[in-house]
């Protein structure tokens, strides 16, 4: 037998002190003595020369003293969490809880975490390690490790809600720990039946079900949420495809499904395609969230919402100063993107160096040709240096293009980045130059439009935000420049989802959803029938804390009656 929360010699010290402690109690007791008193005034005298409690008194009433010491004991043991200690075993066992959306249905999670500890206590602490899903397996119980911390960690573990990543998790061979040995390994697995679907045993490894959770037949849930420019032509607006579907694959009727805006909900024109996905057209898009959801919720319930933070596509507020050179203003008026106001309400300015005009707005500064390069941007300080191998491309300047400015300006066209207050970019007024042909170039618009938005900080166009998935950003495909906020925390050129819910990226704010087919339809497939749940290996209470209680409670009972009747003092 062990002890979880004192080792072995703490708990036998322990003991022997409370039992020293509570027979000096016994020892330290009361006695009745008469003493007459001829004058009130001598009460004080009487009680210094007569105390209630004496030492050194032949001691009495051994059955009080055993009964309480015995209540004593058995608190103190089951305080200290007493455990018998499983027997050694020949292989090592991994503990997977799969605490994904597929354990967000009824009370899946509790009961998955109750077998999960009945099973680790009654294995070999030395061969054992637990693990719980993410992104990436995060380790909860150590071999050696005492099980009363796996108890206190899985306290603040709830179901999130992202896509298993078990699979992954075994693929990818992050199951480490008890395993490293290159023993015969027993992976046990707690969750969603799908989440180990595409798990198999091997020669070295076993895979058993320990909490596989209940299905939810009649589920139904929200499977697709999607942004797109407006087929209408209004730049302002947008398109936004939503699919709901039931437990057999089919789509949700319209009117099983409410939409809302910022919280509120609100009345669309929806155009339901053949295929039965509903089209919610000429959105305003504004950065507002939008939001579907079921009318009536079922017993899963992790896809019966799904939320979309829309495009801003609010024109960027442009003001012109009278020195602007005329192709970029034709460019601008030309542009459903850009409005054209005073300096004091825009957000990006076009001038000529010197002009004061616009001085504190991020500004496309038309300079003459020096010392300095064709482009010179500013970047701010509180953003990372703009890469200047894709900075041109992506303003829409090929070097076919860069080639043919050099020849016209016949000097060299190079690009140089500075650190400042705020966003700025200086051009050459020669590259602006009616008869140098780059403003008839079909690249001209492409560049105004990009370089403006660039300025202007413009939000991204992100189209959905799938968790389980990367992030996509179409920005360059609808004029804008590539958002620098996702860029930089991107890791290879990708930035992953973890799990549905509202995903701060900088100051950007993206509405992840779990909007995913598969996990709909398997929340509502039953088990197969050649997928069996292992029965749980040792009680899911921990029986000896009980059984220690209860005995001391009985006990106080007990003691409680014999004084009641006289028999013990």
């Amino acid at each position: 037998m062990s002890f979880l929360s004192l080792p072995l010699w703490a708990v036998i010290a322990g003991a022997v002190c409370l039992a020293a402690l509570l027979f000096g109690l016994q020892v330290l007791k009361a006695r009745q003595k008469h003493v007459r008193i001829a004058a009130a005034g001598l009460w004080a005298q009487a009680a210094r020369v007569t105390p209630l409690r004496v030492f050194r008194q032949r001691f009495q009433r051994w059955l009080a003293y055993l009964l309480i010491l015995a209540i004593g004991l058995l608190l103190w043991a089951a305080g200290a969490r007493p455990e018998i200690t499983p027997g050694r075993d020949a292989v090592d066992h991994i503990f997977y809880l799969d605490a994904s959306a597929g354990l967000t249905g009824r009370d899946d999670l509790a009961q998955a975490r109750r077998a999960l500890m009945a099973d680790v206590r009654n294995t070999d602490p030395a061969r054992r390690t637990v693990y719980l899903d993410g992104p990436v397996a995060a380790p909860l119980l150590q071999p050696g490790e005492n099980p009363a911390l796996l108890s206190r960690r899985l306290d603040g573990v709830r179901a999130r809600l992202a896509p298993s990543s078990f699979a992954h998790a075994v693929a990818n061979q992050e199951l480490t720990g008890a395993s490293a040995s290159g023993r015969p390994t027993v992976v046990h697995y707690y969750g969603a039946w799908s989440g180990a679907r595409d798990v198999t045993s091997t020669a070295g490894q076993r895979l058993v079900y320990g909490y596989l959770a209940r299905p939810t037949l009649d589920n139904r849930g929200v499977v697709a949420l999607g942004a797109s420019p407006a087929a209408s032509g209004d730049a302002g607006r947008a398109d936004i495809l939503v699919e709901a579907i039931g437990a057999d694959g089919r789509p949700v009727p319209t009117d099983a499904l409410r939409f809302s805006r910022d919280g509120r909900d609100v009345v669309v024109d929806i155009l339901a395609r053949p295929d039965g996905k509903l089209i919610v057209r000429d959105a305003v898009a504004d950065g507002g969230l939008f939001a579907v959801r079921l009318a009536r919720s079922d017993a899963f319930p992790a896809d019966d919402q799904a939320s979309l933070r829309l495009p801003d596509r609010r024109p960027v507020r442009v003001a012109l100063s009278s020195g602007a050179p005329a192709a970029v203003a034709r460019a601008v008026r030309l542009n459903p993107a850009f409005a054209v106001t005073a300096p004091k309400d825009a957000q990006v300015v076009v001038r000529r160096a010197g002009e004061r005009f616009g001085e504190d707005r991020p500004a496309l500064v038309v300079t003459q040709a020096g010392e300095q390069s064709a482009f010179v941007f500013t970047y701010g300080a509180d953003e990372a240096e703009p890469d200047l191998s894709a900075a041109l491309a992506s303003l829409g300047i090929s070097a076919v293009e860069t080639q043919t400015l050099a020849r016209t300006t016949r000097r060299e066209v190079s690009a140089e980045t500075r650190p400042g207050q705020q966003r700025g970019v200086a051009v050459w007024s020669a590259l602006f130059d009616e008869r140098g042909g780059f403003p008839a170039a079909s690249e001209f618009p492409v560049f105004v439009s990009r370089t403006l938005s660039w300025l202007a900080d413009t939000p991204p166009w992100i189209p959905y935000a799938q968790a389980g998935t990367d992030l996509t950003d179409q920005s360059d495909l609808y004029g804008l420049a590539a958002d620098r906020r996702i860029a930089d925390r991107a890791l290879n050129g990708d930035l992953f989802l973890d799990q549905a819910g509202e995903a701060r990226i900088g100051d950007l704010r993206v509405a992840v959803s779990l909007t995913d087919r598969t996990l709909t339809l398997d929340a509502a497939r039953a088990v197969p029938a050649d997928v069996i749940v292992t029965p749980v290996q040792g009680p899911t209470v921990d029986l000896l804390f009980i059984l220690l209680v209860v005995i001391a409670g009985l006990l106080l009972l007990l003691e409680w009656r014999l004084q009641q009747r006289g028999a013990m003092a």
